[in-house]
């Protein structure tokens, strides 16, 4: 149950900031079209930039999270957050600001998928292929729902409301990460308290008593 718990715990980590991430990119382009000095011809170049970026970012995401990919879940889901809350207010900037925007989105979301998988992949190492199955199914889902809440979102509020919505599904993405943290703690230690005494342990046992033995003959 602790581990089926974490699991969970996990993938709901990965569904928020990716239906986040979805809701707002949906609308990047009406988005960047209410910059004034951004043209049609420099939002294709901009995209191109973008996804550079994200290619960057899926290799250094990928390191990162080779080491700890749950804290480095948690700073791209706080990274992503505060940068497409901050784009959302970029409609009267200028094309400067909106391309360094693209370029930490790219960075931040590149690194969303490999990280996630590799610690969805630590939370349930017995169960890879079912954990990846899993991972697949969330992620797809996570795309339509974003693209589903952004039009929502775009109907009522008009261009900038995905990228409010995205930004702050990402940032609540962050919290879900930090509980899933939790909930691992709380199934280790679980896990470290109800483990049954082996043989090895009684072994270590008898090596004391032993040792207890040699001091008492030693002893003046």
């Amino acid at each position: 149950m602790g581990v089926f718990s974490l699991a969970v715990a996990a993938l709901l980590a990965v569904l928020v900031p990716v239906t986040g991430h979805f809701a707002a990119y949906t609308y990047v382009r009406p988005a960047l079209e209410r910059v004034p000095d951004i043209g049609a011809g420099l939002i294709s170049g901009l995209l191109l930039v973008y996804g550079t970026a994200g290619i960057a970012g899926n290799f250094l995401g990928g390191a990162a999270a080779a080491r700890d990919p749950r804290r480095t879940l948690l700073v791209i889901s706080a990274v992503l957050g505060v940068t497409v809350l901050l784009a959302a207010g970029v409609g009267g900037g200028s094309a400067v600001a909106a391309a360094a925007l693209l370029v930490v989105w790219g960075l931040a979301y590149g690194g969303v998928s490999v990280s996630a998988q590799n610690w969805l992949m630590a939370a349930a190492p017995t169960r890879r292929e079912a954990a990846s199955a899993l991972f697949a199914g969330v992620f797809n889902a996570a795309i339509a729902l974003g693209a589903l809440l952004g039009g929502r979102a775009a109907d009522r509020y008009g261009v900038p409301g995905p990228l409010w919505l995205g930004g702050a599904l990402a940032l609540v993405g962050m919290v879900a990460v930090v509980a899933a943290g939790r909930t691992r703690t709380t199934v280790g230690r679980d896990s470290a308290e109800s483990r049954p005494t082996t043989r090895d342990d009684v072994e270590d046992l008898d090596d004391l008593d032993d040792l207890d033995d040699v001091t008492e003959r030693v002893r003046p």
